[in-house]
C-alpha cells in the first residue's frame, strides 16, 4: 500500500500530510467532529482523537459557557456542529483556532502555503426537491488547490477503496472550482483555522 499519494501536480498544498489522519464518518452527520479529530490529529502527529467520540461528547455537552451569562450551542446533537463549537472544542484541549465569515480564496491559498490547516463549511441549505426539504451541509479539512481546476480536501465523508493509486485510498477528494466556491458562498463562505 503506497503511504503517500503522488501529489506533484498540486502547486498549493498543505507539507503536513493531514491525509494520514483520515477517519470515514459513515453514515452520520458527524462531518464536524470527525474533521475537528483529523485536524487535531494532524497538529499533534498522532491520532488521540476519533471523531465518533468527539461527535459523542459534543452531543452530551450540546452548550459551552463562553463568558457568563453568555451561553452557546456548540452542536445539535446527532445533527449539525457549528463553527464555534469546533473551535470551542480544539481550544479545550489547547489547540488554537478561530472561525470567521466571508473567507476568500487568496486566504486558502495563503493558509495552504503557511502550513494552517482549514476547515470550510459548504451545502447547499435552501435546497428543495419535490416539495421536500433535501438541504444539507459539509465540513473537510482543505489539502490543495489547484487555480482554475479544483480544491483538493481531506474529507470525512470520502470512503477509502483499496486501489493504493487513487486519491481517495488516502481520503483525499476533489472538488471543482466553481461547485466548491458556490456550496461555500452558500454557506458565508465559513473557516475554521487550526493550530
Amino acid at each position: 500500500m503506497a503511504d503517500t499519494p503522488d501529489l506533484s501536480g498540486v502547486p498549493f498544498r498543505l507539507r503536513k500530510p493531514v491525509f494520514r489522519y483520515h477517519q470515514y464518518q459513515g453514515d452520520t452527520n458527524d462531518c464536524g467532529p470527525t474533521s475537528l479529530a483529523i485536524a487535531a490529529n494532524a497538529v499533534w502527529g498522532e491520532e488521540e482523537l476519533e471523531g465518533e467520540a468527539v461527535a459523542e461528547e459534543m452531543n452530551r455537552l450540546g452548550l459551552a459557557w463562553r463568558a457568563f451569562p453568555y451561553l452557546m450551542v456548540s452542536r445539535i446533537p446527532k445533527w449539525a456542529t457549528f463553527p464555534w463549537g469546533i473551535v470551542h472544542y480544539l481550544r479545550k484541549r489547547g489547540i488554537r483556532a478561530r472561525w470567521r465569515p466571508f473567507g476568500t480564496v487568496e486566504r486558502l491559498r495563503k493558509n495552504l502555503l503557511d502550513d494552517q490547516l482549514t476547515i470550510v463549511m459548504i451545502g447547499e441549505p435552501f435546497l428543495w426537491e419535490d416539495g421536500r426539504y433535501q438541504g444539507w451541509a459539509h465540513a473537510k479539512v482543505v489539502f490543495g488547490h489547484i487555480t482554475g481546476h479544483g480544491f483538493l480536501f481531506v474529507d470525512p465523508a470520502v470512503r477509502r477503496p483499496e486501489n493504493p493509486n487513487r486519491i481517495e485510498h488516502h481520503g483525499l477528494s476533489w472538488q471543482r472550482e466553481g461547485a466548491f466556491l458556490r456550496q461555500w458562498g452558500n454557506l458565508l463562505r465559513v473557516y475554521v483555522e487550526v493550530g
